[in-house]
């Protein structure tokens, strides 16, 4: 009877301490997914700044008050709810003290944005654009501290989950020591129980919006997450036991200083491991892409290597039109300093030249002071059509042909410089509703490629033909040239971002943005295609509504 006694205090002492543990696990691994969720979702709304700084300015530029507005709310809103959260010693370093003070410095990022959207104040929007770069890279850096706290926050939660794991083996051994058969059954179950939940929280890794990858220490994949058989395009079936870096990262487009990522043992020498770095990739379809890469070890005596990788692509790519349309904004308003400088100038000049042709009675004089006004005059109008051509102008119902003489204008020294002959075979009186402007920097890009390519190669009279047709629907604008043609394989490809063929450097986005504005502005088509000696660029715009 006391044996009974005594083997049932053990027998409801073990299984209570499975049970306290079981629950431990449980609470624990809830408070996990608790925690990254709520850190997920901090994180989201602090990397969610960066982008509404970037289209603060963006809005600015192109005065679209409404939505500058909506930014401008929603940016101080995710702003005072981030300060509402509890915050580490070191987020509270950046956003209020020195030298970065991120707190006063959206405060008044958001004050001149406000100031602009209300007043339309110069200064304030040179302060948005002087501003809005050192801003992100400010809440770039804000945002890797949340994201280093929460990875500091859930290395602490494994810790503690490993601990109740460790735990609960020590006593199932002892259990099996002392505790007879019949508890064997109730031991398999809770064992169960705690596999089950640790392979639930393997779900997290499946859910992670960035590529998650981990290697032997032979650089074969062990695991591959469903964001890496997106980004890469090989599916698990195909990827685990291969060599992973061998498919998707060519060692020639590696820096030198980066070489070392394609050697395990390199691996663990290389400094900073989890410090991101950006590298080209390549996926199954041979598409050369950038990336961000970080690495972690792990596992017994560190033989598992743990890649954390994001497709940058379009990150790039914003960046670059983002800078290419600051460029632009930032050249109108030097044209316009200009032409404020000079006109009064030219002025004074086309009046003395007036006067002094009045007193002199030399015919000779008096032809040369003519032909000084009338360099007078070109200059001036010169200023002008320069000035009209950066403008920022609204949508309106408007001509092609408006758009063609606006660029023709802008490009008549460069067409009489290379002797290039000019077509223009016009047969068009249909209007379209669109940016009129935007329209000319598209003929201008398509027009200055050709110009660029004649520059450079020795092609006998050059002539560029430019033509406005009706169609049933479209106004047809094509522009056709003999300057050789488009050298590559695919002829969409370079309406694709960071596509050039020239012997120069370039953006590789001129065209892309063209494509951009014909098809999200005019809502049109644009297409290429080779000539026998030549290219040729087709530009559909549909008829404006009350012309049908």
């Amino acid at each position: 009877m006391v044996e009974t006694i005594s083997f049932t205090k053990r027998y409801i002492t073990a299984l209570s301490l499975i049970a306290l543990l079981s629950i431990l696990a449980y609470y624990n691994l809830n408070h996990l997914i608790s925690s990254q969720s709520n850190d997920g979702k901090t994180i989201n709304l602090s990397s969610k700044q960066g982008m509404l700084s970037q289209q603060i300015a963006l809005y600015a530029i192109y005065y679209k008050t409404e939505n500058l507005r909506t930014n401008i709310a929603l940016m101080e809103d995710s702003h005072n709810l981030l300060l509402s959260f509890p915050m580490s010693n070191e987020l509270k370093k950046i956003y209020f003290e020195e030298p970065f003070l991120l707190d006063k410095n959206i405060r008044t990022y958001l004050y001149h944005a406000k100031r602009f959207e209300e007043n339309r104040d110069g200064r304030s929007l040179t302060y948005i654009l002087q501003n809005s770069q050192k801003l992100l890279e400010n809440l770039d850096l804000a945002t890797a501290i949340y994201v280093a706290t929460t990875e500091s926050n859930t290395i602490k939660l494994k810790n503690v989950e490993f601990f109740i794991f460790i735990f609960t083996l020590v006593t199932l051994f002892f259990e099996a020591i002392f505790i007879f058969r019949p508890a064997s059954k109730k031991i398999i179950e809770v064992t169960k129980e705690l596999i089950r939940q640790h392979d639930y929280a393997n779900t997290i890794i499946e859910s992670n919006t960035n590529a998650i990858v981990t290697l032997d220490s032979r650089l074969n994949v062990q695991t591959y997450n469903h964001m890496a058989e997106k980004i890469f395009g090989y599916t698990k079936q195909e990827i685990i036991g291969e060599q992973f870096f061998q498919k998707i990262i060519s060692k020639e487009s590696l820096p030198v200083d980066q070489e070392g990522v394609l050697n395990f043992k390199k691996i663990l020498e290389i400094e900073n491991k989890e410090e991101v770095r950006e590298i080209k990739a390549v996926n199954k379809t041979g598409h050369v892409f950038p990336i961000r890469i970080s690495f972690g070890i792990s596992g017994e005596e560190k033989s598992m290597l743990i890649i954390s990788m994001q497709d940058i692509s379009k990150e790039i790519l914003k960046d670059k039109i983002m800078m290419q349309q600051a460029k632009f904004a930032a050249l109108g308003e030097m044209i316009a300093i200009i032409a404020h400088q000079w006109r009064q100038p030219l002025a004074q000049l086309s009046f003395n030249c007036m006067y002094i042709r009045k007193k002199i009675t030399d015919p000779e004089l008096m032809e040369e002071t003519a032909k000084n006004e009338e360099i007078i005059q070109f200059m001036s109008e010169t200023i002008t059509n320069f000035e009209n051509f950066y403008k920022h102008v609204d949508n309106t119902i408007f001509n092609p042909i408006i758009s063609i003489k606006q660029t023709l204008v802008l490009l008549e020294s460069s067409l009489k410089l290379y002797q290039i002959k000019l077509i223009q075979q016009i047969d068009s009186t249909m209007n379209i509703f669109g940016n009129s402007n935007s329209l000319s920097q598209v003929i201008l890009s398509i027009i200055q490629n050709t110009i660029d390519v004649i520059k450079i190669s020795e092609i006998k009279h050059p002539f560029i033909q430019i033509s406005l047709e009706n169609s049933d629907k479209f106004v047809i604008l094509t522009i056709t040239d003999n300057a050789g043609g488009i050298q590559t394989p695919l002829i969409d490809d370079i309406f694709k971002p960071f596509h050039s063929n020239k012997n120069k450097l370039s953006t590789g986005i001129g065209l892309y943005m063209s494509k951009l504005i014909i098809e999200n502005q005019f809502h049109g088509i644009i297409n290429a295609k080779n000539t026998n000696d030549g290219a040729q660029f087709s530009i559909l715009l549909p008829f404006y509504s009350n012309n049908l």
